[in-house]
């Protein structure tokens, strides 16, 4: 829903906010647990790059640990520090955890922030790719990609489909996975029971 307000101040409604022209509840719409399952599909990518990438060489272990620092740290002060729920309960462990990195930051938008991670996230993936491949094999690559395939539908999953920033990429790519993920699931379901509801009038 978009406003054209100034971002951080209140909406209309006193139970909402603004963030980047998009009105948004003030108490935070996700399940508690949630930051903690979104944080927990990060472990097995931060174990899987430790274990490999050493193998690959120093310089692209420490190129992946530079970008990781810069993902889970400066990024959030473009994201988190801005966000409307900051140093509570959101989609993310950061959401509590960047009030000890950074102060809150009243009125700035968030939407560059998101790009960034999207691409942070995307570069984390795709750098080492080759080199796991050309070091440890097929097996481990397919690993790699599962752990990030199992991260992305967690998030999407868990944190994205109670979200209201509509402005945020991952979010918009996440719903629509998840969208036509449901779609496909229904016409399945109908194709199934169509032959069921043929044979029931039959007998």
């Amino acid at each position: 829903m978009k406003n054209n307000h100034l971002m951080g101040r209140k909406a209309l409604d006193k139970n909402s906010i603004i963030q980047d022209g998009v009105v948004c509840p003030c108490t935070p719409p996700w399940n508690p647990k949630v930051s903690m399952i979104t944080g927990l599909s990060i472990v097995p990518i931060l174990i899987l790059a430790l274990a490999i990438l050493p193998a690959a060489g120093l310089l692209v272990l420490i190129i992946w640990l530079l970008a990781f620092v810069i993902f889970v740290y400066p990024l959030r002060y473009l994201i988190c520090a801005r966000c409307p729920y900051y140093g509570m309960d959101c989609s993310s462990k950061a959401g509590q955890l960047v009030t000890r990195m950074f102060k809150k930051q009243e009125g700035k938008s968030m939407v560059l922030g998101l790009w960034l991670d999207v691409v942070f996230f995307a570069f984390l993936f795709a750098y080492p790719l080759p080199y796991i491949r050309k070091v440890k094999g097929v097996l481990w690559t397919m690993a790699w990609c599962s752990a990030y395939l199992v991260a992305f539908l967690t998030t999407t999953r868990f944190g994205c489909s109670a979200c209201p920033f509509t402005f945020c990429p991952i979010g918009k790519g996440g719903r629509a996975f998840w969208g036509l993920f449901e779609m496909q699931l229904r016409k399945n379901t109908e194709r199934n029971s169509k032959p069921s509801a043929a044979r029931s009038g039959q007998q």
